[in-house]
């Protein structure tokens, strides 16, 4: 004879598809007690929801994007001291004091500080009344006879003999930031415009 299995019990689907049944069944009249037959014990576990619940989305549960934006770079304006700032022929002119300039910005006998302000005052206003040729001078400083202006094609002198402060702070000074947008060139004076003792100051054309 073979064993009698153990009662396993009812598993939760089979429980949730006996208390439809039961619950769709009407006992007949004067067997209302049979309704206790019917009745399905409560589970011991709680019957798990089946819909899925939301789960809110934390920030850090997202994956971060960051849009890449393209941010144009501003070109670089060269060197006004550099050849390549200047054609070959206007080189050559300026050089040869063929070029008489447009206008002149007197900074000898200031101070640094003067001459700093002067620049930052006058050069602006000459560029936008169309000036491009501009004679800057600054003075030799030293009363030497090496103070004399030697041309030597467009290199800028700073020998010990011809030492003058703003002689040798202009250059500088033009290539900053503050005023190269303004300043395309710098060169040495020819003799007839002040030699050792003042420089060619060529300005950008206003946009």
């Amino acid at each position: 004879m073979a064993k009698r299995r153990p009662n396993r019990g009812l598993e939760t689907a089979e429980q949730q598809l006996w208390k439809k049944v039961t619950d769709a069944v009407t006992p007949l009249p004067g067997r209302e007690d049979m309704s206790e037959l019917l009745k399905v014990d409560k589970p011991k576990h709680k019957i798990p929801d089946t819909k899925q619940k939301r789960v809110a989305s934390s920030p850090a549960a997202q994956p971060s994007f960051v849009p890449h934006v393209h941010v144009k770079k501003q070109a670089k304006l060269p060197n006004p001291h550099d050849a390549g700032t200047l054609d070959g022929g206007l080189q050559r002119k300026l050089r040869r004091g063929r070029i008489d300039p447009d206008a002149k910005i007197d900074l000898h006998g200031l101070t640094q500080a003067q001459a700093h302000q002067r620049l930052r005052t006058d050069l602006p206003r000459h560029r936008a009344g169309g000036v491009r040729c501009l004679l800057v001078v600054t003075g030799k400083g030293s009363a030497s006879a090496l103070a004399r202006h030697t041309l030597h094609g467009n290199d800028i002198s700073h020998t010990p003999e011809r030492r003058g402060v703003l002689r040798d702070n202009l250059p500088h000074w033009l290539a900053d930031a503050e005023f190269r947008p303004h300043v395309a060139a710098v060169r040495p004076a020819h003799p007839r415009h002040g030699g050792g003792g003042a420089f060619y100051v060529w300005l950008r054309r206003q946009r």
